[in-house]
């Protein structure tokens, strides 16, 4: 009877555990050089519509129409648009969310870092290559991520703290130079 009680509480701690919301992804954390080495295009955009669709796989995916304010490297010319996928979305009463994946509000400008994915672009590192423009500010990303270097131990990720947008695209440029 003490095993069957036992067994009984190890398996509704197991599915209780199974309806647990996570908070946040365990990802790699990447430096500003890590972003701009793994980025096919590095560009200052202004986000101008975004759509919901269902992916091949049954996920629901959502691309982000961009326009290219700024280009910092890459095929993205300037006054050009672009599509950036995310993962996650809502299709009518269904929404999928994926912690980590970068969030975007139209009109806002973001200093985006993209790699190319099946014929569209994704971003780098998933939140931590979006980075919201505020004014003259950029904010960090990173939102939902809970960032480890590659031995495990917890990490920052490429920006900490808002810092001027001319700083951070200069210090880009350097790097893209390199």
């Amino acid at each position: 009877m003490r095993k069957l009680a036992l067994w009984a509480c190890v398996l509704a701690s197991v599915l209780g555990s199974l309806g647990s919301v996570a908070h946040a992804t365990l990802i790699e954390a990447l430096d500003m050089e890590g972003l701009v080495q793994r980025s096919d295009a590095i560009a200052v955009v202004r986000v101008i519509d975004q759509q919901a669709r269902w992916g091949d796989d049954g996920r629901i995916l959502t691309d982000v129409l961009l326009e290219v304010e700024d280009r910092v490297s890459g095929d993205v010319p300037v006054g050009e648009r672009f599509i950036l996928v995310r993962m996650g979305g809502a299709i009518g009463d269904l929404g999928m969310r994926i912690e980590g994946e970068p969030a975007f509000e139209n009109d806002a400008r973001y200093l985006v870092f993209a790699r190319r994915w099946e014929g569209w672009y994704r971003p780098v590192g998933m939140s931590q290559g979006v980075m919201r423009i505020d004014g003259n500010r950029v904010l960090p990303g990173g939102a939902g991520l809970s960032l480890v270097r590659p031995n495990g131990t917890p990490a920052l990720g490429p920006m900490w703290r808002p810092r001027a947008l001319d700083a951070v695209l200069e210090d880009v440029r350097s790097l893209v130079g390199r």
